[in-house]
């Protein structure tokens, strides 16, 4: 189940190639239509002015002013006829392409709450990390090497990464006010990722030890401190509340996998669900509620589970074999993707909250959709699919709706 935060840095590469390759079809346009459950979806559209019937989008974080952020093809540029992938700002119903560092393609991945956004760019000498303010496309760069991505921002600008160095070995960054920091490694150890950054400027990874182990750390001040495991030889750093909670998974003396809770500078075993013991926590909120994720030692199925008070719980199914959480909020619900028969085919966006999973639903005519993020007050971000396999899709809002 376990996937190295180093490997997110390869995944954002893939992530934008992807989007790249999109093949759409025209989406249903649907301003505002129920999905039930007290939301509305909305369909955040394209960059694509002309709608030349080969749009697509996506739709991948959200902040507390309700500015979305993620990509969309343009209509212009080959591969035509859909053109190329752009980040975008979707504020108030107007899409703003952010544009790129000279390469072809961007995505953007986060925004904060002042609507500063950063994702990752294709420039003449690879992929780059890149921050964009007040209508200015910003170039993080690298710490010496080729290439670099966005894993984290903070709520106010602060964004944390990973680059290849000089020697090629990939290391945690935190860029802010225009200053990119080498976050280093532990002693002794040679590659490092970062994670997650708060309010306040504490960044969480891993990093390889001089035994070549992989432990979670935490950065503070630019100095490194090993949150150690719970046990035995593995542990990854995933989340980061902003007083300071972390979050992740970590092996034990068994060597099995478990999620985990550090608090005060104890590590606290979060333990598995009863039928998938092998768990990995994936956000964390001030109060220390924890989401993530369980499944067997196969890494499959997967079911999402919400930790509270020493007690773990399993979020269930829409009636498929699987849930797979991505965000959890400050008021405890959590949003990601679930399967409502045995097959990939059939996946849906959802909420939960209070104990109850709930179908977000998808655009009219649509099959399958996918949730990403979520905000304070439960709107919801992601994208709607005609079906699984017709890569017609489209960037989508869940507004939650407020009754009289």
């Amino acid at each position: 189940m376990h996937r190295s935060v180093i490997g997110t840095f390869v995944g954002l590469a893939v992530l934008i190639a992807a989007c790249r390759e999109d093949r759409a079809i025209p989406g249903p346009v649907a301003s505002a239509v129920s999905s039930g459950g007290g939301y509305e979806i909305i369909d955040l559209g394209t960059l694509d002015p002309a709608a030349t019937g080969v749009s697509s989008s996506i739709a991948l974080a959200i902040n507390e002013r309700g500015q979305v952020v993620g990509g969309s093809t343009t209509g212009i540029g080959d591969p035509r006829p859909q053109g190329v992938f752009h980040a975008f700002l979707w504020d108030n119903g107007v899409m703003t392409d952010l544009g790129t560092l000279g390469g072809r393609s961007s995505t953007a991945l986060y925004v904060d709450e002042r609507g500063d956004v950063t994702g990752g760019s294709e420039t003449a000498g690879g992929g780059h990390a890149f921050f964009w303010a007040n209508g200015v496309l910003q170039d993080i760069g690298t710490l010496g090497g080729i290439g670099s991505g966005p894993t984290g921002l903070s709520a106010i600008g602060a964004v944390v990464g990973v680059s290849n160095t000089a020697t090629g070995a990939p290391h945690a960054f935190l860029w802010q006010d225009g200053t990119l920091q080498d976050l280093g490694t532990l002693d002794g150890g040679t590659t490092s990722a970062a994670a997650a950054v708060n309010r306040s400027g504490t960044v969480v990874g891993e990093s390889n030890t001089a035994s070549g182990e992989t432990h979670a750390v935490l950065w503070q001040g630019g100095v490194a401190q090993d949150l150690g495991t719970l046990g035995g030889t593995f542990s990854t750093a995933t989340a980061i509340s902003d007083n300071g909670e972390v979050t992740g998974q970590s092996t034990d003396a068994a060597g099995q996998k478990h999620a985990f809770r550090w608090s005060g500078g104890v590590l606290q075993d979060l333990g598995g669900l009863p039928d998938y013991p092998v768990t990995a926590g994936v956000a964390i909120t001030p109060s220390g509620q924890v989401a993530g994720s369980g499944t067997t030692q196969s890494a499959f199925p997967v079911h999402g589970f919400v930790w509270a008070r020493g007690e773990m719980q399993d979020l269930g199914t829409l009636g498929g074999p699987s849930t797979f959480v991505r965000a959890l909020n400050v008021q405890g619900q959590v949003v990601g993707t679930s399967l409502t028969c045995g097959s990939v085919s059939c996946s849906r966006a959802f909420v939960s909250a209070d104990g109850v999973l709930r179908d977000l639903g998808a655009l009219p005519r649509h099959q399958n959709s996918e949730a990403y993020a979520i905000n304070a007050r439960g709107d919801v971000v992601g994208r709607s699919l005609l079906n699984i396999t017709s890569d017609a899709r489209r960037a989508v809002l869940w507004r939650r709706v407020r009754r009289p």
